[in-house]
């Protein structure tokens, strides 16, 4: 199965209609939604996001398991996460962001999903789901982010595409679409949906790379960028290589994208703590046999967020014993080649959750709370230098006490491998350490290291010779030339030297030009060309380049000579003819003018000339020299010679201050070999204040937009004020007017000039009395103040409420003015009806009562409340248990199975204990009744004790009755008003010889005669005081005819009962 986490802010509502409608059950595929919530109002999501999708929608439940098909939306006030397949919801921390966290939702899935996970990120304000977005695609899994221009707020969208997390920037429909058809399979996503990634032509992507991006990853290993490059192929739905270097040569975002993908960022606080705790000891042991007393120099490469940076300073200002001025003690140096990921180091501001791997001791003293996050101190971050470095061709920082490369190695081919680690030995100190992963090793032969602690990849540098190191890193590798960022960037072509074509030239020149060197503007040598060895010599002493100290002393005049002569004219000139003695050589010297760009050289050439040749004529225009010249040379020499001594003491006091510049020479190079290494930190510091640069233009950007939105929003404010129909007044916190609007003249007699003014000096209109006491309780921090300012024409309701900042902190308080004139009269008519219904309600017998559709409160309750129950009115609004709890124990149960508000009513009758301990038996009846919104409940109590007294009395009778209509001894009839039988007993129907069935309803006349007196209505409900008639021979008629003497009593029926009369045979004495 695999999981999709959406997160989403203010107008993610739209969104996530549009992408849950657009996805079809039947998938594998669990969707969490963490939607920002107001923290104090109920939720309506699950019931609106219900309506537009197939799937099942539920609110997450803490510990409940994830279902196929089902999307958990996280409740309101609630953090939501995943651990394994189960949902985990915990209270919000205290933070300045919204709830719930999207970021901590995203790394629950990277942590536990993994490549069977992907992230959305949909509409919504700030940043929130940024850095979990980064977190999922660095575990592997797919990241989504809505396209900026079809979210209704695209702060979020924006920051997680500005980090570089999302693979994939859709519309919400196409959202939908990529992950219905990415992960319909249980298996992972890339896997099913790519073609076997060995067969992939990744040089050829490798090369689109290097060209467009100037990174070369040629040697990082095989299966990593066969495992990208698939990965990017599933990401685009691309099955065919040809087509997707297509779109890698033509879309620099796809560049950037890969490249984010190689470029592996994942990184904690503090990871493995096992191994820092090693670090941390064999840190003490060096810096107890560490001589020099300058700050510590650490390099950590491939830094990514920078959290192994400040990992590291942390430990070794424990080591150090925490000094006040650590600045002046450590250097950390965080290099990685992804820009986005250094900008997050710099600003060094983390998600709290991530800050819990740190010890307690040292988060106490470096991490502190920064906007719902953490953000690392200003003593620590002054620490850290973060620049983007490729460690595969730029040389490495110098005299370093530490590297840790954690983790980086694994990604590179063993030849790479060998060079970096060449780099890190020349860039070590002997002694210092070198971190590794734990899954990264050095080889037994690595040069340079040996073992410090082999369970934690830890390693001492040797001390050999510097001539010892690898010439990799004395001659880094050749370095790719300076491109432009892949956005918009251009190809630098270079133009390349041919050594053989220079060979051939060189070649060419000494075939054809004679003996010559080439001098130059001051006749220092620059180039011999041919041999020139029977012209010239090494005199003893210092070794010089100038002309006239290396030719033979029988040329040097004429050298000179020649050499001025073209110099102030700028033709060429010939010497005599010249006889060099020891070598039977006759020549000329020839020099010329040499144009090399911008530079003017001489070439001064050797001609030999035949031993018995004669003095030819010039075949050219150079100038031959004639006695006048002679002359003029001649004196010239003499003016030298006179200046020799004079030259010669000089250069005397140039010997001596050239070996005290030489001792200088010295000392400067000392100090430039110090310079550089700073210069390396300064191009550091400079790449760094160059990106902070770029984030003030940013910054200043953002506040430009800041400044119009708050003069759009000032505009707004205006209107809204002018169009309130309420009079407001706004004033700091030494009740000082800020702010009103026009209505508020109506009873503030204010001009525009007021602003400034304390308002408790501004005259009202209408008395507004403790109006001082309720703004001084309000900028104390009271809640708002209600005050009624009431005259003989008019009446206003004041409301004195908190004007603070987000934080909470009061500014001043706002005063609004609503005319409640009408309000007034209509509660003034409603308290008058409210008085009618109260006096006729306690007219009443019964008591009226009005409850909510809980029933847990008492709205309302007449006075006649108080002696059927013994509590008044106002007891029970205080305490409204109390008229649940008088009802007697035994009839609770079957009372409160009655109260069925769902029924729209009910009638129950039951006993009631009194205040005085007195048992009363009453009949309640109810009806529930709604209005707009709300339901409540009103009904009466009535006291039947009396009622029920009586019918349990006339129980009595009736089974007295019974007992006398069913008695043998004697024979009993009932008559109505009309003399017809109502009721016979079986006594009386033997008597006679009839069946009940048919007496009753017959004629008193069928078996006897009634006088007149059984027919006079009864005028009291009281008892009659004997019988109507009284007949000691009462004759009866039997069936068969015969009369029966009997005695008899006629007695009268109560009212009750109806007009009618009892007639009573009673039984014949025995003889």
């Amino acid at each position: 199965m695999h999981l999709v986490a959406i997160g989403a802010s203010a107008g993610g509502l739209e969104a996530l209609q549009a992408l849950l409608s657009s996805i079809t059950p039947g998938g594998n595929v669990a969707y969490v939604v963490a939607q920002h919530l107001s923290p104090d109002h109920g939720s309506l999501m699950v019931e609106l996001l219900a309506r537009f999708t197939a799937l099942q929608v539920v609110e997450a439940v803490d510990g409940a398991a994830l279902l196929a098909d089902t999307v958990s939306i996280c409740p309101p006030n609630h953090d939501i996460s995943v651990e394994g397949n189960r949902v985990r919801l915990v209270a919000p921390e205290p933070r300045f962001g919204p709830s719930p966290s999207i970021d901590r939702l995203f790394e629950s899935i990277a942590e536990h999903w993994k490549g069977h996970g992907a992230a959305v990120v949909l509409s919504g304000t700030g940043s929130d789901g940024a850095r979990g977005l980064r977190a999922v695609r660095a575990a592997g899994g797919l990241t989504i982010a809505q396209t900026p221009e079809s979210a209704r707020f695209a702060a979020m969208p924006t920051a997680a595409v500005a980090m570089g997390g999302a693979d994939l920037i859709l519309e919400p429909a196409a959202i939908a679409h990529h992950l219905t058809e990415l992960m319909g399979s249980s298996s992972d996503w890339v896997d099913i949906n790519t073609p076997d990634p060995r067969s992939l032509n990744v040089s050829s992507a490798l090369e689109l790379l290097l060209h467009n991006s100037g990174i070369d990853f040629s040697q990082y290993k095989a299966s990593t960028l066969q495992r990208q490059l698939a990965r990017r192929m599933a990401i685009r739905q691309m099955e065919d290589m040809e087509e997707y270097l297509r779109v890698l040569a033509a879309d620099t975002k796809e560049v950037s994208a890969l490249v984010h993908n190689l470029l592996v960022t994942v990184t904690s606080f503090f990871r493995d703590p096992d191994s820092f705790t090693v670090l941390g000891e064999l840190l003490q042991a060096y810096m107890a046999q560490r001589t020099r007393k300058d700050r510590l120099r650490v390099w950590v490469p491939g830094c990514a967020t920078g959290e192994e940076v400040y990992s590291i300073g942390m430990l070794i200002s424990e080591v150090l014993g925490h000094p006040q001025d650590l600045t002046h003690h450590l250097k950390i140096f965080g290099t990685d080649l992804d820009d986005d990921s250094l900008a997050v180091a710099r600003r060094a501001t983390y998600p709290a959750a991530s800050s819990l791997a740190i010890p307690e001791s040292l988060r106490e003293r470096f991490v502190v709370p920064f906007n719902g996050e953490v953000q690392i101190c200003e003593a620590l971050r002054n620490c850290a230098v973060f620049a983007r470095h490729n460690v595969a061709v730029d040389p490495p920082f110098p005299r370093l006490d530490l590297i840790s490369s954690r983790n980086t190695l694994i990604y590179f081919t063993q030849p790479l491998q060998d060079r970096v680690l060449a780099q890190f030995r020349f860039g070590l100190l002997p002694a210092g350490l070198l971190f590794l992963g734990r899954t990264e090793s050095l080889g037994h032969r690595t040069a340079g290291f040996e073992v410090a602690n082999a369970e934690h990849r830890i390693f001492h540098r040797t001390a050999e010779h510097q001539s010892n190191r690898s010439n990799s890193a004395v001659q880094p590798a050749q370095r790719p030339p300076t491109l432009f960022s892949p956005i918009g960037r251009i190809s630098i072509l270079r133009e390349t030297v041919v050594e053989e074509h220079v060979a051939t030239l060189e070649a060419l020149v000494r075939s054809t030009s004679p003996p010559c060197v080439i001098l130059d503007e001051n006749h220092g040598l620059v180039e011999v060309i041919g041999d020139v060895s029977p012209f010239c010599r090494l005199t003893e002493g210092r070794i010089s380049t100038a002309a006239t100290t290396f030719l033979l002393p029988e040329l040097q005049a004429e050298a000179r000579a020649l050499l001025l002569i073209v110099r102030a004219d700028g033709q060429p000139a010939r010497s005599r003819l010249l006889h060099l003695p020891d070598f039977a050589i006759q020549l000329r010297l020839e020099a010329r003018p040499l144009q090399v760009n911008e530079r003017v050289l001489t070439l001064l050439s050797f001609l030999r000339e035949p031993p018995d040749s004669a003095e030819p004529l010039p075949t050219e225009a150079p100038l031959i020299r004639d006695p006048e010249f002679d002359r003029q040379i001649a004196r010239l020499e003499k003016e030298l010679l006179t200046s020799h001594d004079t030259l010669r003491r000089s250069l005397a006091d140039l010997e001596e201050a050239n070996e005290e510049l030489e001792a200088s020479a010295e000392e400067l190079q000392a100090s430039s070999e110090e310079l550089q290494s700073s210069n390396e930190e300064l191009e550091s510091s400079n790449e760094e204040l160059q990106a902070t640069n770029e984030e003030l233009a940013t910054l200043n950007q953002e506040l430009r937009a800041r400044s119009s939105e708050l003069q759009l929003l000032s505009t707004d404010l205006e209107n809204i004020q002018n169009s309130l129909n309420q009079g407001m007044v706004i004033v700091d916190r030494e009740l000082c007017i800020t702010r009103f609007t026009p209505l508020a003249v109506r009873v503030f007699a204010l001009v525009d000039d007021d602003i400034g003014r304390p308002l408790l000096g501004i005259p009202t209109t209408v008395p507004l009395p403790g109006l001082r006491s309720a703004l001084t309780e309000v900028v104390g921090g009271a809640p708002r103040r209600n005050i009624e300012a009431v005259n003989e024409d008019i009446a206003y309701l004041a409301q004195v409420l908190p004007y603070q900042e987000r934080e909470g902190q009061r500014l001043g308080a706002i005063i609004t003015l609503t005319d409640v004139s009408e309000l007034l009269a209509l509660r003034r008519a409603a308290e008058t009806s409210l008085d009618s219904f109260a006096s006729l309600t306690d007219a009443l017998e019964e008591a009226v009562w009005k409850r909510d559709a809980s029933l847990r409160r008492v709205l309302y309750a007449s006075q006649r409340i108080l002696p059927l129950t013994g509590w008044t009115p106002a007891e029970l609004f205080a305490h409204p248990q109390l008229l649940d709890d008088a009802i007697h124990p035994e009839d609770r149960d079957r009372v409160w199975a009655s109260r069925d508000p769902a029924r729209g009513g009910w009638s129950v009758q039951y006993r009631i204990i009194r205040r005085d301990g007195e048992q009363r038996w009453v009949t309640e009846n109810a009806k529930v009744l709604t209005e707009e919104m709300d339901r409540y409940v009103v009904g009466t109590l009535s006291d039947i004790t009396q009622q029920r007294q009586a019918q349990e009395h006339g129980r009595d009778l009736s089974v007295l009755f019974e007992t006398l209509i069913r008695s043998p001894s004697f024979s009993v009839a009932v008559f109505d008003s009309s003399q017809r039988v109502v009721m016979v007993n079986d006594s009386l129907c033997r008597r006679i010889g009839f069946e009940r069935d048919s007496l009753e309803g017959s004629p008193a006349s069928l078996f006897c005669q009634l006088p007149e007196a059984a027919t006079a209505p009864v005028v009291t409900d009281a008892p009659a005081d004997g019988p109507l008639f009284v007949s000691a021979s009462f004759p009866l008629r039997h069936r068969d005819g015969r009369t029966l003497q009997t005695r008899a009593e006629l007695w009268p029926l109560p009212s009750t009962m109806g007009t009618g009369s009892l007639l009573m045979v009673l039984p014949t004495p025995q003889p």
